[in-house]
């Protein structure tokens, strides 16, 4: 999180950083061991950075699944959906 937030990366380079950082999340979340606050600070990289992250958004929320059906960030990411105004589409 350290390197996404303060490295000087251009918009490809936060794309597919942001895509391991989840998969690391979701990853943690599942074996029990998420660290605490992480969540906050990925969430507040990709609000940031809605743009960049428009497409990977969606893919991790599942849209349309029952949530025991989806990856355990799932519930993070609907969250993010919803604070962020953003409507999914089914």
């Amino acid at each position: 999180m350290d390197y996404y937030q303060h490295a000087v990366l251009d918009t490809e380079e936060k794309f597919a950083l942001m895509i391991i950082i989840i998969s690391s999340f979701d990853d943690a979340l599942s074996g029990g061991h998420a660290p605490g606050g992480v969540w906050e600070r990925i969430r507040r990289c990709l609000a940031e950075d809605i743009d960049i992250h428009v497409n990977t958004i969606p893919y991790w929320a599942l849209h349309g699944e029952d949530l025991e059906d989806g990856f355990a960030v799932t519930p993070y990411i609907r969250t993010l959906l919803e604070i962020q105004g953003i409507q999914e589409k089914g």
